[in-house]
Formats: structure tokens, C-alpha cells, sequence
């Protein structure tokens, strides 16, 4: 009956006239459309391994003063990825239970993938703060201590790993995910300043390695037993982080305070919608609070018993006692870092 109305509505040559002008109209519409959704949509798909479920990028972060710089570091990073997977030297093929370090609220369907020595402690507080646990004290993030974040109740913050692996997808797709960076020969000597030369070294986790360490390349040596803080010189750390069967062994894992920050959050598999960068840590960490819907929060101020002498200004006295072939070795290790995130390798080879 429909198809008969057309037919002797296009026989009407007033009517045919304004018909053809409607198509044309209604096509131009649509194609509008068509267009504005595809660039304001997030179409591109990366999979994941152990399920045939595809992962849609999250919802962009809003507009801001800061979305050139959000625009250029994901453009980056997906050109880089995207050559990387064409030229085989990127896996896409990834087991979730591997994101251990992806933390996620529910209530604000935001999840951050904490890199050690990038600023994490903080992000953790905020984390902390954010599941309520804190509400009767009236304690804010910047009041909750460090031994706190670490230890006392780091089992109450939610790790992506622990959901089930339908719960994993379901938020890979949905919530809003962020990640931060740093220089990785900065974020290496940091991590050697803090857990053997510091006060990180009060945590048996290092002590063990740094008797490892020495057994390894002092193995007469007496002070191996009864290691001490500073006993492990950063020479021996570069030399243990690159030695034999360790460095050629792409399935090592290294601890997270050195391992390598593509292999904590897989950035080319997981779509982040923002890449803050430790050069910028709380500018970048204030701008994501207020997108993410938690702008109650202010990014917390270092510790007045953080040091302030920088890591990058003291990279060239710690460098300089390393030889060459290691300062090759270390980029080597590192390169996807440095491929992926923009950084130029600062070491003379």
C-alpha cells in the first residue's frame, strides 16, 4: 500500500519535483551525520587474547586548555604502536590477568595503571580516599600516610586482574583509563636512589636482591650476608638488570619498580584516554581529576621530606661509571619504552 502511495505521488509532477528535493535533503542529513559520528565515535578496535570480545576504545577525555597536548601524546602513541604491530615487533595478544596493576573504582568508572617512581603513591591515596574508607575521619588523600598507601591498605584498592574475565572486558570497554610515564633512565636511577641506596632499602623485598646481586658478582665477597643500604653500587644494578639469560629472556618479569612501564600497562592493547608524563605530574594529574569527574580532589603536594634534588640532574654522575656496552644494553632493554612514549635515549653510546 506504501509502495503504491509513492508510485502515484511521483506521478504528480508538483509532487515529484518536491520529492526529489526531500531524497536529496534527507541524504545530505544523513551523510552529515555519518560523519560527525565517526569522528566523535571511538571505532577502532584492539583485542585482547583469551576471549574473542573485541575492546572498544573509552569515551574521549572533555575538551580542556590541555587537549593539544592529550591529542599529540595519543596520536603518538598509536603511530608508534601501529608500527610496531606491522612490523612484528608488537604482540597484541594479551592475557588480562596480567593488568596487576591497573587500580579501578566502580563508582566513578575510572581506572589508572600505576607505574612505580611515577608518581603512584599519590594516585593511590586519591584511590584510597575515593572507596569511602576515610569518610568518618575526615582524612583527605594528602593526610594519608605513606606505610598506609604501601601496606596497611593497599589490599583495599581493586585490581583489574580480580574481576572475572567478562567483569575485565566490561570495563575495558567502559570506564575511562589513564596511565603515566616517565623518562626511563630517570625513572631507573630513582627507583636504585630509593631501594638501595634508601629508605625504600628498609623493605626486605630489596634487601634480598641486593644480596642476590652481590652474591652474583662478589660471590668471596664477606659483606654478602649482612648486606647494608648502599652496599649495591648502581653499576652492579645496571649489570644485574642486564646480565645473561635475564636480558635475552623476553618472558622475564622484573620487579615493577624497574620493570619496564610498556609491560606494566600495554598501552598499544589497552586504549588509555590520557598519558600524563611525570615532567608535568600535577598539571596532568589536576586535569584528569576534574575530566574523570572528581574534581573534589586536588592532586596532593610532594612530602616536605622528599628530596629535592631532582633524579635527571644527578643522571650524569651516575651514568658516567657505566661502560658503554651497558649503557647499550640498558637501551636495548628499554627501547619500547623509548619508542612509545617519545623519549630520546640521553645516554652517549
Amino acid at each position: 500500500m506504501f509502495n503504491e502511495y509513492l508510485r502515484r505521488l511521483w506521478d504528480r509532477p508538483a509532487s515529484k519535483a518536491k520529492l526529489l528535493m526531500f531524497v536529496v535533503v534527507a541524504g545530505a542529513v544523513m551523510t552529515i551525520y555519518c560523519l560527525v559520528w565517526t569522528m566523535t565515535s571511538s571505532h577502532d578496535i584492539r583485542t585482547v587474547s583469551d576471549s574473542s570480545q573485541p575492546v572498544r576504545k573509552s569515551q574521549r577525555f572533555s575538551l580542556s586548555n590541555q587537549i593539544n597536548s592529550v591529542r599529540q601524546r595519543k596520536a603518538y602513541l598509536d603511530i608508534q604502536c601501529d608500527a610496531m604491530i606491522a612490523s612484528g615487533a608488537m604482540n597484541m595478544t594479551l592475557n588480562v590477568s596480567r593488568l596487576s596493576n591497573v587500580i579501578v573504582d566502580d563508582k566513578y568508572r575510572v581506572m589508572y595503571c600505576y607505574v612505580p617512581k611515577v608518581g603512584c603513591s599519590n594516585w593511590k591515596r586519591i584511590f584510597l580516599h575515593m572507596t569511602g574508607m576515610f569518610n568518618k575521619t575526615r582524612k583527605g588523600p594528602e593526610d594519608i600516610e605513606h606505610n598506609e598507601v604501601h601496606f596497611k591498605y593497599v589490599k583495599r584498592l581493586r585490581i583489574l586482574s580480580g574481576y572475572s574475565i567478562s567483569g575485565i572486558y566490561h570495563r575495558l570497554r567502559n570506564y575511562r583509563k589513564f596511565m603515566f610515564v616517565r623518562e626511563p633512565m630517570e625513572r631507573l636511577l630513582s627507583a636504585y636512589r630509593d631501594k638501595f641506596a634508601g629508605v625504600g632499602f628498609e623493605d626486605k623485598t630489596f634487601q634480598k636482591i641486593a644480596k642476590e646481586i652481590l652474591k652474583r658478582f662478589y660471590p668471596d665477597s664477606p659483606i654478602k650476608e649482612n648486606v647494608k643500604k648502599g652496599d649495591v653500587t648502581f653499576l652492579d644494578f645496571v649489570k644485574y638488570l642486564v646480565h645473561g639469560k635475564t636480558f635475552y629472556d623476553d618472558s622475564f618479569e622484573y620487579n615493577e619498580h624497574w620493570e619496564r612501564q610498556s609491560r606494566l600497562c600495554y598501552p598499544c592493547q589497552v586504549n588509555y584516554g590520557f598519558i600524563g608524563k611525570y615532567t608535568t605530574l600535577e598539571e596532568d594529574a589536576n586535569y584528569i581529576l576534574k575530566h574523570t569527574g572528581l574534581s573534589k580532589y586536588t592532586f596532593p603536594k610532594r612530602s616536605v621530606f622528599y628530596n629535592a634534588s631532582k633524579t635527571n640532574d644527578k643522571l650524569g654522575n651516575y651514568f658516567s661509571e657505566i661502560p658503554s656496552f651497558y649503557r647499550k644494553r640498558l637501551q636495548k632493554l628499554y627501547k619500547t619504552d623509548y619508542q612509545l612514549f617519545g623519549y630520546k635515549f640521553p645516554l652517549d653510546l
